[in-house]
């Protein structure tokens, strides 16, 4: 043994060379992805001086580029487009949309010329639900009600009383002869037991992983669908940023209340949000049996205009990220933004307060205390800078704000799953809607004035005296955000 011993004490200064010259290897990796200049150097900077630690860090959470195989991209591709043609025919042409006018076309032409998998329709009929629990309880009638298909896609579902309500609604719909169909992201998904999974199963529930923590060695881990998405029948839809899980819904004894946005869409919009289901699941699963059940004939709910904005790590546009920027760059009277989780880049940053400095009324409702410390600290490191420009920023006092919802003027609304992070930007599978129509606006107001009055505002010269050791700490944070 002590041989042993003393080998591993030999061996030890010819392992932290192989570590080193693994993290000089890496170099070059970093380079050639052509990141923003703070990224790349946070990244350089963790594999000189952590050896080993930073180099196991870069390979699991570093490449943040997945290339989808191109045969099975364009399979996938062609197989739903295919079925989107009943969708798009029923859909007025964006250059119809005459009661979009302004800054609303520019910002529509915009996720136009995005292209890829955006839609715009019109047509659709909207609901709001600021409350986690009324939603949720859409959401489960609108499951009982199946009678074809249930198409559902989360990041997060909790083995809880409402991931049990979930599950079990699931069950039924499946014994009656519904197809149902559940993507759950591996990572998000990580604490589900077996057990969770095994009436589902039992009922004929087709369920599947979203980049199963299996294939660590295949493909990077640091990327996860943060998408949520409800599909019910081919003609509603549900879709925002409630997960499954008692917080989300303020069910008694479980955390501290979360202030949640979710949408629930009737008309043709729901078919984009279908075909965003259905990429996913084919690409996870490599099953093709999609027919003209997910895409019935698409008629005409309401008159809201709405554009399906999906964007990933697959696709270099970053749509939501060029979506907020226009939508910011593009506002007149205000722009009023929920998020819970706030790290922008420097194009968001400067986009934010040339809008407060040129007269907008650029209001921020962020949390007060977050589930991630180290990404709520290097979002307050940003604060003064905005303080300084003239963006009032509110923070939520009666517990976590969920919400990632922004109001434009007086007739643009975007909800959606995307924080204004830049994990959300480049790293997760998300989807978020642009919606126009003065109606929803004024709801989507009147909830944020709501929320505001839960709000304490902060106030340059007080945020300035904030004790030195809260300084510190967002400035350790604010160093390692790019990589956040």
């Amino acid at each position: 043994m002590p041989g042993l011993w003393q080998r591993s004490v030999e061996l030890w200064p010819y392992l932290g060379l192989l570590a080193e010259a693994l993290n000089v290897a890496l170099i070059p990796a970093v380079l050639v992805r052509r990141k923003e200049p703070p990224s790349t150097l946070a990244w350089i900077l963790a594999l000189l001086f952590l050896p080993g630690f930073a180099a196991a860090l870069f390979l699991v959470h570093g490449r943040d580029r997945m290339r989808w195989p191109a045969k099975r991209k364009r399979a996938a591709d062609r197989m739903v487009e295919a079925r989107l043609g009943g969708v798009r025919a029923s859909a007025q042409p964006f250059d119809a949309f005459a009661d979009v006018a302004g800054e609303g076309q520019r910002i529509f032409r915009a996720c136009q010329s995005l292209g890829g998998a955006i839609e715009l329709t019109s047509g659709n009929h909207v609901e709001v639900f600021a409350d986690g629990s009324n939603a949720s309880l859409a959401m489960e009638r609108a499951i009982d009600a199946a009678k074809s298909t249930v198409l559902a896609e989360y990041y997060l579902v909790r083995n809880d009383a409402t991931g049990a309500r979930f599950r079990e609604r699931l069950v039924r719909a499946a014994e009656r002869g519904v197809d149902v169909r559940l993507l759950l992201d591996a990572y998000g998904c990580f604490w589900l037991p077996a057990s969770w999974f095994r009436p589902l199963k039992a009922a004929g529930v087709k369920v599947a992983e979203f980049l199963p923590l299996s294939q660590a060695l295949r493909l990077p881990m640091n990327l996860r669908t943060h998408r949520k998405i409800l599909v019910v029948d081919g003609d509603t839809a549900f879709t925002g940023g409630l997960n499954v899980g008692d917080e989300y819904v303020g069910a008694k004894g479980s955390e501290a209340m979360w202030r949640d946005t979710h949408v629930r869409i009737t008309g043709p919009a729901v078919g984009s949000l279908t075909a965003v289901f259905l990429r996913d699941w084919h690409f996870m699963t490599g099953q093709s049996d999609v027919d003209a059940r997910f895409f019935p004939e698409a008629r005409p709910a309401g008159a809201v205009h709405v554009a399906v904005v999906p964007s990933g790590p697959d696709d270099p546009r970053e749509s939501i990220h060029r979506l907020f920027f226009a939508a910011i760059v593009g506002a007149r009277q205000r722009v009023w933004i929920t998020t819970p989780y706030f790290v922008p880049d420097r194009s968001l940053l400067v986009a934010l307060e040339s809008a407060a400095l040129r007269g907008v009324s650029v209001h921020m409702i962020l949390p007060s205390r977050s589930n991630h410390r180290v990404t709520h600290r290097a979002g307050t490191s940003f604060y003064a800078e905005l303080l300084e420009a003239g963006v009032e920023l509110y923070e939520y006092l009666p517990g976590m704000i969920h919400s990632k919802t922004m109001l434009v003027d007086d007739e643009l609304v975007l909800i959606g799953s995307a924080n204004m992070d830049m994990r959300s930007f480049r790293l997760n599978f998300e989807v978020h809607t642009l919606m126009h129509d003065r109606t929803l606006t004024e709801t989507v107001e009147a909830r944020f004035e709501q929320d505001r009055a839960n709000c304490r505002q902060l106030r340059l010269e007080q945020w300035m005296r904030r004790p030195w050791h809260h300084r510190l700490r967002e400035g350790a944070a604010r160093l390692v955000s790019p990589i956040l």
